[in-house]
């Protein structure tokens, strides 16, 4: 069974960049609310949504451990991309993840990268029963 910090390593490395800590929050929650993919985090209601604070903990510790680089830009945007020793590791586990799962898990990513965060925003307020 892959761990949820493999699988945001695999995640971040398909997608190149996540720009944005609401939308990789959200992603992650439609992934798992919505699509049934496992990941053991505890979302709770927040301001633009389901938020889960041990998802945020895990992209932090894989940022200070150096897998993460994370940007700070203007109008508070993170933007989320590997370092080369992410990659490493994000390729060393997609090599050894079950063929199904990793087709899954890149499917469902293509699917949500291609949307606006506004949108997976209200998807994921309504998926959780959060007006607005």
């Amino acid at each position: 069974m892959v761990k949820d910090v493999e699988k945001l390593l695999v995640m971040l490395n398909k997608l190149g960049t996540v720009c944005g800590r609401t939308r990789f929050q959200k992603m992650v929650f439609l992934l798992k609310e919505k699509e049934g993919l496992e990941w053991r985090y505890s979302f709770i209601p927040y301001f633009y949504g389901p938020y889960a604070h041990d998802l945020q903990l895990e992209i932090d510790l894989l940022e200070a451990a150096g897998f993460i680089r994370v940007e700070h830009q203007k109008d508070n945007l993170y933007v989320h991309s590997l370092t080369e020793q992410g990659v490493k590791v994000a390729e060393r586990i997609a090599h050894q993840m079950d063929f199904t799962e990793f087709k899954k898990l890149l499917k469902k990513l293509e699917k949500y990268n291609e949307r606006s965060t506004k949108s997976l925003i209200t998807e994921s307020k309504k998926l959780a029963g959060m007006s607005g």
